[in-house]
């Protein structure tokens, strides 16, 4: 089935975050923030398939340049704990193709956020090739200042609403489902929670990347172990759900054997111990290579230091 997912995020300077960096990697280019004189170079990432710059009829033609636009959303804050740019992560049906994909997001960030105001920088970026194939999904972000001439205004408070932020939630699952709809497809998605859905399962936590890009050199996270414990508990529990709907099936039927019934039930099934034992070997083997490497740096940068220093 499709997979519903619509994250907001704040891209905020105290957090050691900056709206260039950000707008660099999405896009997988090559920007320079003229605020602290870095330069932010992701030309070598992969996997995006799609960017583009939606702006507001009347913003100005350099918006359209992502270097000038981010730069000068940059320059128009002064704080040091500012609120640079929203960040949405969208997930993208798998089910459509890469086209319908790319309309599907431009048609909805122009009606959800360019209509208001807003400008909005695209990325559309493909699965990791070691994560799941499914995982289609776009970036966007989203200015939080009103147009103003030439340049950017006030900040528009009314975009930080809970409520405009629910309804933005649940217009995203109508417009996915529409697009699923026109192009043949069964499956849904579905805004609600899964309490309000009415379906008895255990949400899994978010991983992150940070606990994901551990898991992928042999190392385990608690991010990691939480999630892989919340699947087990949610097939366990389909399980017993199973095997209750066969004991009440054999005590409707007085003719039914209740015994048989259950025997014929899903059994929850325990965690294999050999993934475990593989995993945690997986991890030794991956920390006895990385740690001398690490220590090979730490001694040799120490080494520099001290030669540069006495110079």
């Amino acid at each position: 089935m499709a997979i519903y997912r619509f994250e907001a995020k704040i891209v905020q300077r105290s957090a050691g975050r900056s709206a260039t960096a950000a707008a660099a990697y999405r896009a997988a280019t090559v920007l320079s923030d003229e605020r602290t004189g870095l330069a932010f170079n992701y030309s070598r990432k992969r996997g995006v398939l799609h960017t583009e710059i939606l702006t507001p009829a009347d913003a100005p033609a350099w918006m359209q340049e992502r270097g000038r636009l981010w730069n000068a959303v940059e320059l128009a804050e002064r704080r040091k704990d500012a609120q640079l740019a929203r960040e949405l992560v969208l997930a993208l049906p798998h089910e459509l193709i890469h086209a319908e994909r790319v309309d599907l997001v431009r048609d909805f960030v122009r009606e959800a956020f360019v209509a208001r105001g807003m400008i909005a920088d695209v990325a559309i970026h493909a699965p990791d090739h070691r994560g799941d194939n499914r995982n289609h999904h776009a970036h966007v972000l989203l200015t939080m200042r009103a147009l103003l001439g030439r340049g950017f205004g006030p900040k528009v408070r009314e975009w930080n609403d809970s409520g405009l932020l629910e309804g933005w939630r649940e217009a995203w699952a109508a417009a996915v489902n529409r697009r699923l709809q026109a192009a043949g497809h069964a499956a849904r998605v579905d805004h609600r929670s899964l309490d309000d859905q009415g379906i008895d399962r255990e949400p899994e936590p978010k991983q992150g990347a940070i606990a994901t890009a551990l898991e992928r050199v042999g190392y385990a996270s608690h991010a990691g172990e939480d999630r892989r414990a919340a699947k087990e508990r949610n097939s366990r529990r389909k399980a017993l759900v199973e095997q209750l709907k066969a004991i009440v099936a054999a005590l409707e039927n007085d003719d039914a054997d209740p015994r048989a019934s259950i025997a014929r039930a899903p059994q929850p099934v325990p965690r294999p111990a050999w993934r475990r034992y593989l995993f945690e070997l997986w991890g030794t083997v991956a920390r006895a290579v990385t740690k001398p490497i690490t220590r090979l740096a730490l001694v040799t940068g120490k080494h520099l230091v001290r030669r540069l220093s006495a110079n």
